[in-house]
Protein backbone atom coordinates (compact mmCIF):
# COMPACT_ATOMS: atom_id res chain seq x y z
CA UNK A 1 0.00 0.00 0.00
CA UNK A 2 1.59 3.47 -0.66
CA UNK A 3 -0.14 6.49 1.15
CA UNK A 4 0.09 10.40 -0.61
CA UNK A 5 0.70 13.01 1.56
CA UNK A 6 1.10 16.63 0.92
CA UNK A 7 4.32 18.47 1.18
CA UNK A 8 3.76 20.05 4.96
CA UNK A 9 2.53 16.91 5.94
CA UNK A 10 5.49 14.84 4.66
CA UNK A 11 8.07 17.75 6.04
CA UNK A 12 6.40 17.23 9.40
CA UNK A 13 6.43 13.40 8.92
CA UNK A 14 9.87 13.72 8.52
CA UNK A 15 11.14 16.06 11.44
CA UNK A 16 9.18 13.94 13.58
CA UNK A 17 11.21 10.79 12.06
CA UNK A 18 14.10 12.80 13.15
CA UNK A 19 13.75 14.25 16.50
CA UNK A 20 12.46 10.66 17.46
CA UNK A 21 15.12 9.03 15.93
CA UNK A 22 12.46 6.60 13.92
CA UNK A 23 12.22 5.98 9.81
CA UNK A 24 9.44 7.94 8.49
CA UNK A 25 7.88 4.60 7.61
CA UNK A 26 7.52 3.00 11.52
CA UNK A 27 6.21 6.10 12.62
CA UNK A 28 3.42 6.19 10.05
CA UNK A 29 3.10 2.58 10.50
CA UNK A 30 2.60 3.60 14.21
CA UNK A 31 0.26 6.31 13.53
CA UNK A 32 -1.86 3.90 11.85
CA UNK A 33 -2.27 1.54 14.38
CA UNK A 34 -3.12 3.93 16.62
CA UNK A 35 -5.62 5.74 14.52
CA UNK A 36 -7.04 2.33 13.62
CA UNK A 37 -7.15 1.00 17.43
CA UNK A 38 -9.00 4.14 18.52
CA UNK A 39 -11.00 3.93 15.56
CA UNK A 40 -12.28 0.77 16.34
CA UNK A 41 -12.38 1.47 19.89
CA UNK A 42 -15.37 4.47 18.91
CA UNK A 43 -17.10 2.55 16.54
CA UNK A 44 -17.64 -0.69 19.12
CA UNK A 45 -18.89 2.05 22.15
CA UNK A 46 -21.15 3.37 19.39
CA UNK A 47 -22.15 0.04 18.48
CA UNK A 48 -23.34 -1.20 21.94
CA UNK A 49 -24.74 2.21 22.65
CA UNK A 50 -27.06 1.62 19.86
CA UNK A 51 -27.84 -1.83 21.35
CA UNK A 52 -28.83 -0.82 24.43
CA UNK A 53 -30.97 1.79 23.20
CA UNK A 54 -32.96 -0.72 20.74
CA UNK A 55 -33.11 -2.94 24.65
CA UNK A 56 -34.66 0.15 25.98
CA UNK A 57 -31.57 0.72 28.27
CA UNK A 58 -31.15 4.72 28.07
CA UNK A 59 -32.12 7.61 30.08
CA UNK A 60 -34.39 10.35 28.65
CA UNK A 61 -33.14 13.77 27.72
CA UNK A 62 -34.72 15.15 31.00
CA UNK A 63 -32.24 12.92 32.90
CA UNK A 64 -29.44 13.33 31.66
CA UNK A 65 -29.83 17.18 32.10
CA UNK A 66 -30.91 16.92 35.68
CA UNK A 67 -28.22 14.91 36.63
CA UNK A 68 -25.64 16.88 35.20
CA UNK A 69 -27.29 20.11 37.03
CA UNK A 70 -27.31 18.23 40.01
CA UNK A 71 -23.25 16.73 39.84
CA UNK A 72 -22.27 20.52 38.75
CA UNK A 73 -24.25 22.43 41.83
CA UNK A 74 -22.72 19.68 44.48
CA UNK A 75 -19.14 20.48 43.27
Amino acid sequence: MSIHLTPALALSLQQIATETHTSPDELTQSAMEAFVAEYQEIRDAVKESDEQFERGEFLPHEEVVARFAKRFTEA
